[in-house]
């Protein structure tokens, strides 16, 4: 069998594919904005339709991982990257009328504002993004429904909370402690600067996540979403003093700083029901 998986140098990709060669005898394409001198790897611009419908046409998969992504803040990059490469990819497929499988990478920033009583938030909450990201990912949402609905195309959804691990984006919480502590550590700062940590999110090492994933897409039904997450939250403080552990330091390197963005859509608390996740694996 042969898989495709899209934005395969990025965080998630790395880990995927290395579970999927570490777990399956398939045959794993790659592909990324630049081409590296690495077996069946290529670069394809997924924004061009005609580069996309070349890559298929070439590689022929049975399942494609689309976790090619952006969150930029600029909505006509994260439109273009998350909303358009998703498009070119489905509508080549139901050109061609191919018998792959796709798994599409959503995310918790489709929810959008969530209330601490509608915790756990479950698949069908409804979806009120906050941010372009958030946008952008449910319009992957929707076009996974609607070719699934007129071409009967076999596409399901991963929508992760929160991922945990190093070399994530600075972008990211996680991502920016990792850095400061690593700049911390060797000299370059005298403080790991953060805002708010009162507030609960539900975090999974990538490692579980893109397990998760793989288990989506052999058994996840069309059409479907899937909460990736890991059932609870944690404070934020707790999260940041663990990784604070993990590197021999404690909280006295840590400078708060109150953040002045909080507003009535403030999210103090936000965790996955991952029911439906649980119940593919104990199928």
């Amino acid at each position: 069998m042969t898989i495709l998986v899209t934005g395969a140098g990025g965080f998630s990709g790395r880990h995927l594919i290395r579970y999927l060669a570490e777990s399956s005898s398939a045959e794993i394409h790659c592909t990324s904005l630049t081409a590296r001198a690495e077996k069946n790897w290529f670069a394809c611009d997924l924004t061009k339709k005609k580069a996309t419908a070349a890559l298929i046409e070439q590689i022929t998969p049975r399942q494609i991982y689309h976790l090619a992504g952006v969150n930029s803040g600029d909505y006509h990059t994260d439109y273009r990257v998350n909303v358009l490469g998703t498009y070119n990819i489905l509508e080549s497929l139901a050109k061609t009328r191919s018998k792959c499988r796709i798994l599409v990478v959503g995310s918790s920033a489709e929810y959008g504002f969530v209330a601490e009583e509608d915790n756990p938030v479950r698949e069908d909450h409804p979806l009120t993004p906050m941010s372009v990201y958030g946008l952008t990912k449910v319009y992957q949402t929707y076009l996974m429904k609607c070719y699934c609905a007129l071409h009967n195309m076999d596409i399901v959804m991963a929508r992760p909370f929160n991922l945990l691990g190093k070399s994530m984006s600075g972008k990211l919480f996680v991502g920016r402690v990792y850095e400061q502590v690593e700049a911390y550590r060797v000299g370059r700062i005298s403080k790991v600067v953060v805002g708010n940590l009162q507030h609960r999110r539900d975090y999974i090492p990538v490692e579980e996540a893109v397990r998760h994933y793989a288990l989506i897409m052999q058994r996840g039904k069309a059409g479907e979403v899937y909460n990736v997450g890991s059932g609870v939250s944690i404070s934020i403080r707790d999260l940041l003093q663990r990784i604070l552990q993990e590197n021999g330091l404690s909280m006295e390197v840590v400078e708060e700083r109150a953040s002045t963005g909080a507003t009535k859509f403030d999210i103090k608390d936000l965790v996955a029901d991952v029911a439906k996740l649980r119940a593919l694996a104990n199928d």
